[in-house]
């Protein structure tokens, strides 16, 4: 009887709720000949996430949707919302917090015709400075600090 190594099985869901991402890479490859541009996203834990944007619609016109979301995200993840044109590899290295929702549908064609299938979409995208925390996350640690602060005071007043 002989042993085998078995593949490691790493696909997971990323759970539901607010998660920090950061951009590993840019892929602009079909970008000349379809319009496209897939983001991988990472979170902490090593899953694995793609944004894709398709600027082209398949009749060949702009598709304003896609821009739009590409303007908005770009922006989120560089943390300045001036910019008025980037080269798509400045967001690398950024992080980006949204929060994640999955999405039950069924395949319509293939083999999995018929079957129910799960994806995971990114709402509600906020700037992040790293895995620790975002910024709107910091920004209200701060103000229950300050609050805590205040109610130290109110118990000096009772002594």
């Amino acid at each position: 009887m002989a042993k085998m190594k078995l593949a490691e099985n790493t696909f997971t869901l990323i759970p539901e709720g607010v998660t920090i991402f950061k951009v590993m890479e840019v892929d602009e490859s079909k970008y000349e000949d379809y319009g496209k541009v897939k983001v991988v996203l990472q979170t902490s834990r090593g899953e694995k996430h793609y944004e894709q944007f398709a600027f082209k619609k398949k009749n060949g016109d702009i598709n304003e949707g896609a821009l739009k979301a590409w303007s908005y995200f770009a922006r989120v993840c560089l943390n300045n919302f001036q910019v008025e044109e980037i080269d798509t590899q400045d967001i690398v290295g950024c992080y980006i917090q949204a929060t994640v929702k999955h999405e039950t549908y069924e395949y319509k064609t293939g083999e999995k015709a018929g079957q129910e299938g799960t994806a995971v979409r990114l709402n509600d995208y906020n700037s992040a400075s790293g895995f620790g925390k975002s910024s709107k996350v910091a920004e209200d640690d701060i103000e229950e600090e300050d609050e805590d602060d205040l109610d130290d005071l109110d118990e000096l007043d009772d002594l």
